[in-house]
């Protein structure tokens, strides 16, 4: 016995499996910073900066974890080789004033740090993008 079934069209609505960070980018001002480590005598020990790594804005990411426009962490993603390193943020090019990261704001002008393993620390400074580039949702 053959029926027939009336078509029916059916629209589900879209559930993340997982939430989405908000996250904003920031690129390193290479050469700025560069200039910096020579002057601390850190460039000529493996301490630099390269436009592919730090100079890429999406390689360093502020997250807000509950999207209540408020920063919740920094982290540089996109070492050469050294995996995911914490960035300390600093409200002066002297590195001497430490700044909270929920006080970060998109179109801020940002000083922090990054440190690897072996203890080289790396001195950077680059202005907040409202997003990532390149990874506008990045989770």
């Amino acid at each position: 016995m053959k029926s027939w079934v009336k078509p029916v069209t059916e629209v589900q609505k879209f559930e993340a499996n997982e939430y989405v960070a908000a996250c904003w980018g920031v690129g390193c001002d290479v050469s700025w910073s560069n200039d910096y480590e020579k002057r601390q005598g850190d460039y000529w020990n493996g301490v630099t900066h390269d436009s592919a790594h730090c100079g890429n804005s999406s390689n360093q990411v502020i997250f807000d974890y509950n999207d209540d426009g408020i920063a919740d962490a920094m982290i540089e993603t996109g070492t050469d080789g050294l995996g995911d390193l914490n960035c300390t943020i600093f409200s002066d090019p002297n590195y001497s004033q430490e700044r909270n990261v929920s006080t970060v704001k998109v179109g801020d002008v940002i000083y922090w740090t990054t440190r690897a393993a072996d203890g080289r620390t790396w001195n950077h400074k680059g202005t907040v993008f409202a997003t990532a580039a390149g990874h506008p949702n990045r989770s």
